[in-house]
């Protein structure tokens, strides 16, 4: 076996996993009703987890009560507070053993600073009176200690509850919630036993653990997610959490959840791609060198590679993945046969978890299964059709392998020498190597089924009649939208979808009009290449369009690269010195460049699809050529399309 470390069995407790690979939290705002109950969506997602080959599945966020702290209201967490709820708990943790794996339970004492949609009749809580994190004109109500004693208590309840309900282990969440705020002196300023020095600080957390132990029994196993430091100027750092490691090992905990950040540094907590592989190891591998303390230790840990030689240097004692296995259930299995190149990987664009801070089901860019496991695969077609699939990007080649695996006869054409649209440009700069493992996946899917698959050849009205297809699905794309301004045809001048997919060259000196997603990679990668960049947009913000979840993240690496930025500037003009922009004022001037590079969006290339439309009864229209989005849109479109066809 190639990677005998990851899939060495590993004890927590008195608990054996069958690998080293735990399945970190992961909100999904996958439970249903008012009560947030696990139904057959949440089971089956986390039931394609286990039989995928995960060790241990660690659920998301549950709430030990809400009569206290009823918050968030808003995120979908399940409560754990009655014998009335254990059914539901049960189903899971019954279905998930089914498949070898085991399970511990993510649960909460509370939420304090954190809380979401206020309530009128449930002011939100904390250890003191602290700003809330979304709404900072806000504060929370300090805790009382008849309060404290009644979360301790409930902790303990649920702590039972969930023993009875099946799970292997306990999950002490103590990371930015409740626990998190009464740990940390930066949100802690109680002046009683709770508050103070590191030893009153940590009483809620050790006695929501000594509740959780009258419950539970002095032998299962604890977890404690712990966060090695906020991230923020004044948040814990990292030898207070070491000294608080020391002191749970004392108590008899034997495992730690370790990672970087807090919501206030969400870059930490849930790296982007904008951030390097293993970002919180270096940290864990101080505070495990000084305790002694076993570690799940995760953040852009996605590489098996990188996972096996962490272990066997002993910096870490089990991997946690949250989005790798979001993206790709089968992740371990698919690695411990030494099939990496199936790997459907995460491409870290976060929409997964932007989704959820909007209200949204969790989605995923790349898998249109994830969350829809319990609707099953897509079946068997009972007569199979012959499509036609104009375009060859992501959308049309997601499209044609469905089709294809369904049983139709698929044939895809591309107007171009290559597959992959505008996914080809996204995976050129160096962070994108994720994006890269995206684009490969789906060549290899291509290459490996039935499709027909035709190269530089364009489909016309002409071509659809000839072939007579059943069904026809355009996926023709997005074109750059440029800017009508003088100067567009001079030599200086390089379109950034171009630039990037033909790796095109560049001067010493470039200025990138459009700071949207597509300009500040290209930024990026030119910057990475050594060039001095100018970066502007017309907007009052860079990177407008970009994604909650990573806007900051990107933002701090073009500040790190040295990029200029300017927004409020509209580009008027074109010369062979560089470029005449205008701001708000209507002040102009210019700035000198070698290179202008041209990001000012795209429009979608629907000129196929309104010749088509009142000619072949049967014809979709998917991904950029209906609009301009991201991935997800794309691969979405393409599974719902393809499961009515």
């Amino acid at each position: 076996m190639k990677y005998q470390k990851l899939f060495e069995p590993g004890s927590i407790g008195g608990i054996t996993l069958r690998n080293r690979i735990v399945m970190s939290p992961m909100q999904t705002h996958f439970t249903q009703g008012g009560d947030n109950r696990y139904t057959e969506r949440y089971i089956e997602y986390y039931c394609q987890r286990a039989r995928g080959g995960a060790g241990l599945i660690i659920t998301n966020h549950v709430k030990a009560e809400k009569k206290i702290d009823p918050y968030p209201i808003t995120y979908g967490y399940p409560t754990l507070d009655s014998l009335n709820e254990i059914k539901y708990f049960h189903e899971l943790t019954e279905s998930v053993h089914r498949y070898g794996a085991k399970i511990a339970i993510e649960l909460s004492a509370g939420t304090g600073r954190l809380a979401d949609v206020i309530l009128p009749d449930k002011w939100p809580i904390g250890p003191s009176e602290i700003s809330l994190l979304s709404m900072p004109e806000l504060r929370t109500r300090a805790l009382t200690r008849g309060e404290i004693a009644g979360l301790v208590e409930a902790y303990g309840k649920a702590a039972g509850l969930a023993r009875q309900a099946g799970f292997d282990i306990l999950y002490v969440h103590a990371t930015a919630y409740l626990i998190d705020q009464f740990l940390s002196s930066c949100w802690n300023r109680r002046e009683d036993e709770y508050g103070g020095p590191l030893e009153n600080r940590m009483r809620f957390l050790l006695e929501c653990i000594a509740s959780a132990r009258e419950q539970v029994g002095k032998d299962f196993p604890i977890i404690v997610g712990l966060a090695l430091d906020h991230g923020f100027l004044g948040g814990r750092e990292l030898n207070e959490s070491i000294e608080i490691a020391g002191k749970l090992k004392e108590i008899g905990v034997d495992t730690l959840h370790l990672r970087r950040g807090s919501y206030d540094s969400m870059n930490l907590i849930i790296p982007t791609d904008y951030m390097e592989d293993g970002v919180s190891v270096p940290y864990a591998e101080i505070l495990k060198r000084e305790t002694g303390l076993k570690t799940i230790v995760d953040g852009n840990l996605s590489d098996p590679d990188l996972e096996e030689r962490l272990i066997l240097e002993n910096k870490l004692d089990f991997v946690g993945m949250g989005r790798p296995l979001f993206a790709d259930p089968w992740w371990p299995e698919k690695a411990r046969r030494g099939r990496e190149e199936e790997i459907l990987p995460c491409i870290r664009c976060m929409q997964c978890i932007n989704r959820v801070f909007f209200g949204q089901y969790a989605a995923c860019s790349v898998n249109p299964f994830t969350g829809k496991e319990y609707l099953g695969p897509l079946a068997p077609v009972k007569k199979a059709k012959r499509i036609l699939i104009a375009g060859g990007g992501p959308a049309g080649m997601y499209a044609a392998v469905l089709a294809s695996e369904r049983g139709h006869r698929v044939t895809l054409i591309e107007k171009g020498d290559r597959l992959g649209g505008h996914l080809r440009g996204a995976s050129v700069p160096a962070h994108k190597k994720e994006v890269y493992g995206f684009y490969k996946w789906l060549l290899k899917r291509v290459e490996n089924s039935d499709i027909e698959l035709k190269l530089g050849t364009e489909v016309t009205p002409e071509l659809v009649r000839q072939l007579k297809p059943d069904a026809v699905i355009v996926a023709t794309g997005s074109v750059p939208s440029l800017p009508q301004v003088p100067g567009m045809d001079k030599p200086l001048v390089r379109i950034a979808t171009e630039l990037l997919s033909n790796r095109e060259s560049a001067g010493e000196r470039v200025v990138i009009v459009g700071a949207g997603l597509v300009g500040c990679e290209t930024a990026l990668y030119l910057a990475g290449q050594g060039r001095k960049v100018t970066l502007i947009d017309m907007l009052p913000e860079i990177a407008a369009d970009v994604v909650f979840m990573a806007r900051f993240s990107l933002l701090a690496a073009l500040q790190e690269k040295g990029i200029q930025m300017e927004a409020g500037l509209r580009l008027k003009e074109i010369s062979d010195e560089g470029i005449v922009v205008e701001d708000d004022s209507g002040r102009l001037k210019s700035i000198a460049s070698d290179t202008v590079v041209i990001a000012t969006g795209l429009k979608p290339n629907s000129k196929l699809y309104d010749e088509l439309a009142g000619e072949v009864q049967e014809i979709y229209q998917i991904g950029d050529c209906r609009e301009p989005r991201n991935f997800l849109e794309a691969v979405h479109e393409a599974y719902y399309i393809v499961k009515e066809i």
